[in-house]
């Protein structure tokens, strides 16, 4: 099954100045705040429309964007990833009875988000 991008995390020290340069540039609808995320609606077209958010990190730290890609078998891509070389950064888990989902570094340093379809 091909792994279609379904979600984006943009992280950030300063999630207010992100939006509003994001908002600006892009023209993104706002969701309501939960927490450290701020999710977006980038309202793109029924045939491809990933979500997303701004993620709050600490002041000082490094801003990054994580990539989110739906897969058919979770496990399996997770033990594909570490044969590859991938580097473990959040092991498989499910929270809140969401879909299982997990976070691994690719061997170039990429922090890739992996999710049960």
């Amino acid at each position: 099954m091909p792994s279609p991008l379904v979600y984006f995390q943009i992280a950030t020290p300063d999630t207010e100045a992100a939006r509003a340069f994001y908002g600006a540039l892009f023209d993104w609808k706002w969701g309501e705040p939960a927490g450290r995320t701020l999710p977006v609606d980038p309202q793109g077209p029924g045939d491809f429309d990933p979500q997303g958010s701004l993620f709050t990190i600490a002041e000082g730290a490094v801003p990054f964007v994580t990539p989110w890609f739906r897969v058919g078998d979770i496990w399996a891509t997770f033990e594909r990833a570490r044969a590859l070389g991938a580097e473990v950064v959040i092991p498989i888990r499910q929270a809140g009875g969401g879909p299982h989902t997990c976070l691994v570094r690719a061997p170039d340093g990429q922090t890739v988000g992996i999710v049960q379809a």
